[in-house]
């Protein structure tokens, strides 16, 4: 016999952000006694929310990545619907955008040190890592494959923890027509742009322009999003190794170099492995960086994150994100200070 609890109520404190694919918002989950506890709230908008195809295959993904628990992935606690419409209950994620804190540091004329960029990087390898090698219950490889990893989509908490986001949601979009490339081009794979078939080596070369990206504060390509031809630029897949520091180090360089290989049988052949290459290069010496060291970081460099009466956002947008708004999830530090309440009906029973 079946047992049904009590639906869950949401308070909606306030909208993060909003993009041509959806919305997020801020929330309260309540329970009794007081019970509360802060969640993210993800809704898909305009066309997307119509589309019967893009929809099952959104909800499809839902469920191939509900059971993925990792520190290093935001983790989708629930897949509902409102008159016909879906959305997710994620995991509230305090902190900042990957892109928003070097767009940051760029703009004040500085760097990420080396090792705290590779361990940023180590992190979401991790993340990836654990994805790529899920199994079903009867114990038969799942091949998630994000193809959306890119500075947008990587959060870095205020303690310090990077989590990758948008799992799911970027696997759905990417498959859901095959006459259109969907994604960040400077941080596509060769083979994604092509219209390939993808693997994980995919997610391993999109980290790799992800990481050059820390090091230099640049895309390693160059994309003229004023040009209509924007695909085919991306798909000579000119890494433009002079944006790298002069002073990188050479082990590292060679792990990048692997990792943007064109050919993917090129390039690490398990993401476990390169994981290993990235946390072998920042601990080899003893004592390296940890969650800790980066938070601390981020406080002296960016203390506008951790002053929430600053009225600091992370709403800012690539120039170079052809494919449109991206959602950011960095509520606490938002300077949209409107209350923005969901209808009654929309959490009633389905």
């Amino acid at each position: 016999m079946e047992k049904f609890f009590s639906k869950t109520d949401y308070r909606v404190v306030k909208k993060i952000a909003e993009g041509g694919m959806g919305a997020v918002y801020k929330a309260q989950q309540k329970g009794i006694a007081g019970f509360e506890k802060t969640v993210a709230i993800k809704t898909l908008l305009g066309h997307f929310a119509k589309n019967r195809q893009f929809i099952d295959r959104f909800v499809f993904e839902a469920k191939l990545v509900a059971n993925l628990v990792h520190e290093n992935i935001v983790q989708i606690y629930q897949l509902d619907r409102h008159k016909g419409e879906y959305f997710f209950i994620l995991e509230f994620v305090n902190g900042v955008s990957l892109f928003s804190f070097v767009d940051f540091l760029v703009r004040t004329k500085t760097l990420m040190p080396e090792k705290l960029a590779v361990f940023i990087a180590s992190r979401i390898a991790r993340g990836l890592a654990y994805a790529h090698s899920r199994c079903d219950t009867d114990g038969k490889p799942l091949f998630i494959v994000h193809c959306d990893v890119c500075p947008h989509n990587i959060m870095i908490t205020t303690e310090g923890l990077p989590k990758l986001t948008d799992f799911g949601i970027a696997r759905a979009t990417s498959t859901g027509d095959e006459k259109s490339v969907s994604g960040k081009l400077p941080f596509m794979s060769p083979e994604q742009i092509n219209r390939e078939n993808v693997d994980f080596r995919s997610d391993i070369y999109s980290l790799g322009m992800v990481l050059f990206y820390m090091l230099s504060g640049k895309n390693a390509r160059r994309i003229d999003i004023s040009n209509n031809d924007t695909i085919e630029q991306a798909k000579k897949n000119t890494i433009h190794w002079e944006f790298m520091p002069d002073d990188i180090d050479e082990e590292l360089l060679k792990i990048i170099t692997k990792m943007l290989e064109t050919d993917p049988e090129k390039r690490y052949q398990d993401t476990s492995e390169l994981s290993h290459a990235l946390e072998y290069h920042i601990y080899k010496d003893g004592y390296g960086p940890t969650i800790v060291t980066l938070s601390e970081y981020m406080r002296k460099q960016m203390p506008i994150l951790f002053d929430t009466s600053s009225g600091y956002t992370d709403d800012k947008e690539d120039n170079t994100d052809i494919s449109g708004k991206t959602i950011l999830m960095n509520p606490d530090s938002s300077n949209i200070d409107k209350t923005i309440k969901l209808p009654e009906e929309f959490f009633d029973e389905k």
